[in-house]
């Protein structure tokens, strides 16, 4: 692949600062010598390169713009470099740091309790531990509005029903941020770990695009989950009436 001097056109790099240059430059190396080489046969299998996980994790970008528990803090447009250069050499694996940083992670950041950030944020932004984010729905799409997963209380838990699609990282995360509409009408976002009963994702075969991302389905049936993200007040919201 060409070098910047090959296609920076308009010589923005000479807006950047040395720190953002050289983050720009050691990710591109990365997917130039560890992803370029290999992923064509990942896309072939559709398989995801778990192997290369601990390699990414050493570019300490997960978390993107969390500050605290590990994360890097970047800046909007030093994430946004570092984004452009994964997409660059692989959009799947692109897709695979967006899902964990700026979906599943983010979620935790924003609106998890500090009980719950230090918790799964700190293994996240190390990438030992992957996430997922399960908003969109396969009659719906990721119309909130119309969300038909419901999540009831019970006890000290909380028990979700209903159907999720195109869920990335759905095949190996070890939490998945579900969001549900509850008893009252609002959604919040519900943290459900690998494993538990009644969470069932299946995987979706015969993508044409984004090969390397493990999509599923996911089917939450009576899934008791006794980790909610944050207060309530903090993760419920209202979605306005329709004209």
């Amino acid at each position: 692949m060409g070098g910047p001097e090959h296609s920076d056109y308009y010589h923005l790099d000479e807006l950047l600062t040395d720190e953002q240059r050289a983050l720009k430059s050691r990710v591109r190396a990365f997917m130039d010598s560890e992803v370029a080489p290999v992923i064509n046969g990942y896309w072939e299998r559709a398989e995801f390169p778990h192997g290369l996980v601990p390699k990414l994790a050493q570019l300490n970008l997960a978390g993107f713009s969390i500050r605290g528990y590990g994360c890097p803090g970047l800046g909007s447009l030093t994430t946004g470099l570092a984004v452009m250069e994964l997409a660059r050499g692989d959009l799947s694996l692109a897709t695979f740091m967006g899902v964990q940083s700026a979906l599943a992670m983010m979620s935790i950041a924003l609106l998890g309790s500090e009980e719950q950030k230090q918790r799964f944020l700190p293994a996240m932004a190390r990438l030992e531990k992957i996430g997922a984010f399960g908003l969109t729905e396969p009659y719906h799409g990721t119309d909130v509005d119309l969300l038909e997963t419901s999540a009831r209380r019970d006890g000290d838990a909380y028990v979700l029903n209903g159907y999720k699609r195109w869920i990335g990282n759905a095949t190996f995360a070890d939490y998945v941020v579900i969001w549900a509409r509850g008893d009252d009408g609002h959604v919040g976002g519900y943290i459900v770990e690998r494993g538990m009963p009644g969470f069932d994702p299946q995987f979706i075969a015969g993508k044409t695009a984004l090969r390397v991302v493990q999509t599923r389905r996911s089917l939450c049936r009576t899934c008791a989950c006794r980790l909610r993200i944050g207060w309530p007040i903090r993760t419920r919201f209202a979605i306005p009436k329709r004209c």
